[in-house]
């Protein structure tokens, strides 16, 4: 009978190492912002349109659900109602692996940190394929500045990343209820 030597293989796979460590490769794990246009919706006739907050208007909301804008490109711009800045920053991002966003809300009207917003982030490939419930938290690490993680998607593609602002309150022109949407590529 012929012995048969063992033989080892080594299997290279595409993708971000690390499993569960959540050490990424950036060279592997290239996902990220979308770059493209410059958002302009807060762009008036009469320059740039600024909605004042009123921080106790914040009635009650049966539905925290309001009107949605188009989502935007990069990593900057303004709320769907005009009375936040928005910016963030991610680590590059793979499908399955969990990252963190660091997101910065400002008041429009100041620029003065927006404090208390017990942000939540929804992130969404379409309609009817939302992320995977990824056991995410939502930590204020400064005033106005929320670390939201971990976050996964589990499939390759155009992703939608929408930031909730004060979600308890009614969505209403001067409440603080608010919320940006920016595009995520997922490879």
């Amino acid at each position: 009978m012929k012995k048969i030597a063992p033989i080892f293989f080594m299997l290279a796979v595409a993708g971000c190492g690390g499993g569960s460590s959540g050490n990424k490769d950036a060279a592997i794990c290239t996902g990220g912002p979308v770059t493209g246009a410059a958002d302009t919706h807060c762009q008036g006739d009469g320059g740039l349109i600024v909605t004042t907050v009123d921080k106790s208007a914040c009635a009650p909301s049966s539905d925290p659900a309001g009107d949605y804008g188009d989502a935007m490109y990069d990593t900057s711009g303004r709320d769907d109602d005009c009375k936040y800045t928005v910016s963030y920053t991610v680590d590059p991002i793979c499908a399955n692996e969990g990252v963190t966003f660091v997101v910065t809300a400002k008041y429009a009207t100041d620029g003065t940190p927006v404090i208390g917003a017990k942000t939540r982030l929804e992130a969404f490939l379409s309609d009817t394929h939302p992320a995977p419930n990824s056991g995410a938290v939502t930590t204020e690490t400064t005033p106005g500045t929320y670390t939201i993680g971990p976050v996964k998607f589990d499939a390759a593609g155009k992703w939608t990343v929408r930031y909730h602002f004060f979600e308890a309150c009614a969505d209403a022109v001067d409440s603080p209820h608010g919320h940006a949407s920016f595009y995520l590529d997922v490879p």
